[in-house]
Order: structure tokens, then C-alpha cells, then sequence
């Protein structure tokens, strides 16, 4: 309404410029497009077309990895569906025999850890009585060396060297006792039978005082050396023997680990793996995540587009069906860049679909973009924000897609002297306008504030009741 009040005003003010050009004959028709400087009160309003969206949605696809996926049931298009209703099935078929399969060597490999874990038990038993056993070998060959060393020997040599001394005392005895006789044959006591038997009994003697310093000088040199010599070589035997299976215990004990942590590693392989089937198999059940409209999504499917259908092999993350959340709707649509300054977070607006010419909607603008754009269907230097309107309540009707048609209202300017936009030129950064003067047009210079599609609030360089030309006049003055 304000823009045709303001095409009569300037048409009747016309007529009368026309008028009075007649009786003075100065100018031209054509010269006077004449509109008075007045008080006006108009809304700033920033109109753009968008599509409606649902404000939350969600799109179902296949979670199941790569093309075992088959559809066996899909949800009609277009349906309603609400909260935990069944959108998609996919044979389970193969995920069953999966899972099937993955239990009897699950438990399988369960026995077999169960039998590495008693063999490792049975191998560290083993390797302690070994180790136990080998360590009392050693120290009973360390007693033995002590013993003999310590003990044995020096009784062995101590009783040999007794039974040569007492054999040498009892030679010697004999030999006393000889001289003895000899000494009173001489003196004419002779008893010849004494001194034979005396000879014997001194040879005899004799000869057991070489045997017995024979068998000590022997046990001393030779024997002793030789038993000390066995019992340490029988002692670094026992070490060694211990050593090795101190070390071979480690090797036995290290394998029996490994053959259970490989047999625990399989068998946490095929855990993982029956985990997985089962979690494919749920994932043959695709249910809806919140209340929506199911819409099928188009796709290429085997050489042509269309939209999927029971039979279908589907592969992972391939879209099925688009399901938008209808009880919330916004607004997706962009602002240009200069009327990017009007705009802010919380603004209402009104929304029309082109749907439903008499739907009135209130929206607010919840959302503007940070980066600029152009127009991709036409090079143009303009460039565009995008833009995101909030509706309020809820419409059944509403769908996304649709055209909707948005009136932003900015700001509201009250009694402010204002012209059609259309009296307002620019001219290398300045700001003017012609004033009617009676006589001619004067170009003077103007400050506008706030305006519209239609209307400029000037707030320097023409007072209420001034006149100015609605287009560049042919002759102008200072």
C-alpha cells in the first residue's frame, strides 16, 4: 500500500507541476517528476525464497560391511513411521551361519587354552622337581668332596701311616731283640732256635712295615688325588646338569606360554569375530530412530535410477531411505550481501509456502553463515550468505522441499523524513538529490539513514515540504 500511495502522491503532484509550468512556460513536461519531502513512517523489510527442511533428519543406510546385505522387507514410501518402527530388514540368513560357525571354534579353542594352560601347569612342575632334584644332586656331591676331603681321606691316610709306624716299631722291636740274642751268644748263651725264629719274625715284619708304608705312601699320592679328582669332576658334573636344566625349565616353561597366548590369542580372534557377526546381525534390523516420513532415496542402482525394492544387494553406507523429523521445520535460504548488516540471531520473520498461499508461519532467523557465496547459475559479482528460519509450532501439511517465501522485518522507522529511494543518486561516494526551487533544480547533498525497497530515510540536506525530482533533470544549478 505505501508503495502505490506514494506512485498516486507523485502523480497528482505531477499534474500540478504541469499545471503551473503552463502559465509560467520555463520547462518542460518531461522535466517535472516532482515528490514533496515528508514525515513517513514504513517497516524495513528484507524478502528471500528458501526450501523448507526438516530441522532434524536422518538418513538410513546399510551398517553391514561389504554386499551382504540383502533387503528381504521395506518400509512403504512416503509412509508415516513412528519411533522404533521397521524401516529396513536384510537377510540374516548368512550372519546366522556366521555366528554358527564362529561358536564351535570358539569353544573349540576354549578347550584347547584350557589344555595349554594344564600343560604349561604340568611343564612349571616338572621344572621345579627337576630343578630341585638337581640342586640336591649338587649338594650332595659338595658333601661328598667335604667328606672325603675333610673326613675320609685324612682318616684313610692317618690309619695307614698308624699301621706303618706301629709296623716299623715292632720291626725295629725285633731287631733289638736279635742283637740282643747275638750279644749273649757271644757271651756263650746260645740258642739258636730263639734267634731263627726272632730272624723270621724281623722279616716278616719287615716285609709288613713295606706293605703298609706301600699302601700310605700310595693312598697319599695316588689315591687321594684321584677320589679328590672324581668327586670334583662329579660336583662340576652335578653344576652343570643343573645349569642345563635351569635353562632348558626357561625354554620348556617359555614355550608352554606361547603355545597358550597364541592358543588365547586365536580364541580372542574368534571372539572378536562372533562379536562382530552378532552385531551384523542386528544390523539386518534397521528401525527408525525418531517419528519422520520415510521417502526412499534415488539412486543409481544396477545401470539405472530409481529407488530401492525387496531383492536389492546393498553395500555398506548406501543410502536407503531419507527420513525427515516434520513436527520441526526450518527455512534453508540465503540473504544478499548487502542486506547482510540487517540481519541478526532471534530476528522473527513471516514465512509463506507457495504450497498453501493462505498459510501464514512465523519463523526466527537461528542460523547465519560465515562464509560468502555467488550465484552458480549466472556469473555475477553479488555474493550471498546462507541463512537458517526456525518455524514455529507444528504443521502436518509442511514438506520438505517446498518453496517458502520469507519477509524479514529488521527494523520499523516512525515519523522520519524520508523520499522514494528512486530521488536519491550516487556519484563517486557522495550522496544527492534535486530540489525544486521554482525556478530550477538544485543538486544538493544528502545524508540518508535507514530504508527500504521503496522509501530512504534522509537525516541532512532537505527539510519537510521540499520538493525533489524523481528522476536526473535535464538542467540543474548549484
Amino acid at each position: 500500500m505505501g508503495r502505490y500511495f506514494i506512485i498516486i502522491l507523485s502523480l497528482g503532484l505531477l499534474g500540478l507541476l504541469s499545471v503551473r509550468i503552463e502559465q509560467t512556460g520555463s520547462y518542460e513536461e518531461s522535466d517535472f517528476q516532482l515528490i514533496a519531502v515528508s514525515l513517513r513512517s514504513f517497516d524495513i523489510v528484507v524478502n528471500t525464497v528458501g526450501v523448507l527442511d526438516a530441522a532434524r533428519s536422518h538418513m538410513i543406510s546399510s551398517t553391514i560391511r561389504g554386499d551382504k546385505g540383502k533387503v528381504i522387507y521395506l518400509t512403504d514410501d512416503g509412509a508415516h513411521v513412528n519411533s522404533g518402527d521397521l524401516l529396513v530388514r536384510l537377510d540374516p540368513a548368512p550372519f546366522e551361519e556366521e555366528i554358527h560357525r564362529l561358536k564351535g571354534e570358539a569353544a573349540s579353542l576354549e578347550s584347547a587354552a584350557d589344555a595349554a594352560r594344564q600343560l604349561l601347569e604340568w611343564e612349571k612342575s616338572q621344572v621345579e622337581r627337576e630343578i630341585r632334584t638337581a640342586e640336591f644332586n649338587v649338594k650332595i656331591a659338595k658333601l661328598e668332596m667335604r667328606k672325603l676331603v675333610e673326613g675320609d681321606a685324612p682318616l684313610q691316610m692317618t690309619q695307614y701311616k698308624e699301621e706303618t709306624e706301629n709296623a716299623r716299631e715292632e720291626y725295629d722291636r725285633y731287631l733289638a731283640y736279635i742283637l740282643d740274642l747275638e750279644e749273649l751268644r757271644q757271651e756263650g748263651y746260645s740258642n739258636p732256635t730263639e734267634i731263627t725264629l726272632a730272624r723270621k719274625k724281623a722279616s716278616e715284619l719287615k716285609v709288613r712295615h713295606a706293605s703298609a708304608n706301600k699302601k700310605y705312601t700310595g693312598y697319599r699320592d695316588y689315591v687321594f688325588p684321584a677320589l679328590k679328582e672324581t668327586a670334583g669332576v662329579r660336583l662340576e658334573k652335578a653344576k652343570a646338569e643343573w645349569e642345563q636344566i635351569r635353562k632348558g625349565s626357561a625354554f620348556k616353561i617359555a614355550r608352554a606360554v606361547s603355545a597358550l597366548e597364541e592358543t588365547k590369542s586365536r580364541l580372542e580372534t574368534a571372539n572378536a569375530s562372533l562379536t562382530q557377526a552378532r552385531d551384523e546381525l542386528e544390523k539386518t534390523t534397521v528401525c527408525a530412530p525418531f517419528s519422520g516420513i520415510a521417502i526412499l532415496y534415488e539412486a543409481f542402482r544396477d545401470g539405472q535410477k530409481r529407488k530401492p525394492r525387496v531383492g536389492d544387494r546393498v553395500l555398506r553406507n548406501q543410502p536407503l531411505l531419507y527420513l525427515p523429523d516434520i513436527s520441526s521445520m526450518i527455512v534453508r535460504t540465503r540473504v544478499r550481501e548487502i542486506d547482510l548488516y540487517k540481519i541478526a540471531i532471534g530476528q522473527t520473520c513471516n514465512v509463506n509456502a507457495d504450497a498453501y498461499p493462505d498459510l501464514m508461519l512465523k519463523g526466527e532467523v537461528t542460523f547465519i553463515g560465515s562464509l560468502a557465496s555467488g550465484r552458480f547459475e549466472r556469473v555475477t559479482a553479488e555474493k550471498y550468505f546462507q541463512l537458517t528460519i526456525s518455524l514455529e509450532g507444528e504443521n502436518s501439511r509442511l514438506r520438505p522441499g517446498m518453496t517458502a517465501r520469507v519477509s524479514i522485518t529488521t527494523d520499523q522507522v516512525r515519523n522520519a523524513l524520508s523520499v522514494p529511494i528512486q530521488s536519491v543518486f550516487h556519484e563517486r561516494g557522495v550522496t544527492y538529490g534535486y530540489r525544486f526551487t521554482g525556478e530550477g533544480f538544485r543538486k544538493v547533498t544528502l545524508t540518508p539513514g535507514r530504508q527500504n525497497e521503496d522509501l530512504v530515510e534522509i537525516t541532512d540536506g532537505l527539510r519537510e515540504g521540499d520538493q525533489v525530482s524523481l528522476v536526473k533533470p535535464a538542467v540543474s544549478y548549484q
